[in-house]
């Protein structure tokens, strides 16, 4: 579940330049700069094919420059001041905590801004005055993709990411909703640590 916030997360601040790329993206990559913080309430919903059903949870993420972030979804948070990684889970009441250089930043959260879209060719699937979607697909079963489609929708006007719709090689279909998603705030610097709470498991795997 972690992985799978972390990739979903990732994708949606990703974009990387092509040469007939719909307007739109050039909107998204001057929101989503590696200079600005970032703050979103979060909708998502997983509907596992296997099982048939589906698995909803809400929170919120802020995105601050030199690798700061804090998710906090559903029962789970992940915190980065930057130097130190915390993953908590409440439902277990545990609390990992890895020195950040130990992450691996091809899913971190703090790499949204990197090329882990490079490859992907969008096309424009819809465009109105308000909402402009993108869509990209694959037929390769061989292709290093995690996904089959992705689809992007965000406001034509000024770029914003207001939806994301994943589907993966297992047919699970990953559906993340942005709102009030907030540009250049000053965020508090201890959102970006974690205090850990009273009498709960703590795994220190710092060196």
């Amino acid at each position: 579940m972690i992985r799978t916030i972390l990739i979903l997360l990732t994708t949606v601040f990703s974009f990387q330049v092509f040469s007939s790329e719909p307007a739109v993206l050039d909107l998204i990559r001057q929101k989503y700069n590696s200079l600005t913080t970032i703050q979103a309430q979060i909708d998502m919903t997983l509907y596992w094919s296997v099982r048939e059903r589906e698995e909803k949870k809400s929170g919120k993420l802020a995105v601050g420059p030199g690798e700061k972030f804090r998710i906090d979804l559903g029962a789970e948070t992940l915190v980065s001041d930057g130097v130190t990684y915390w993953q908590y889970s409440k439902k277990n009441s545990q609390v990992i905590i890895k020195n950040l250089r130990d992450i691996d930043l091809s899913w971190h959260p703090s790499k949204l801004l990197s090329s882990f879209l490079t490859g992907y060719s969008y096309k424009e699937k819809e465009k109105s005055d308000s909402e402009t979607v993108l869509f990209w697909n694959t037929d390769n079963k061989n292709s290093d993709s995690f996904y089959t489609d992705i689809t992007v929708t965000a406001e034509s006007k000024s770029g914003i990411v207001k939806k994301l719709r994943l589907t993966d090689h297992n047919g699970n279909v990953h559906t993340y909703i942005f709102k009030k998603t907030v540009f250049g705030a000053k965020i508090p610097a201890e959102v970006f640590r974690f205090d850990i709470p009273d009498e709960v498991q703590v795994h220190d795997d710092r060196q």
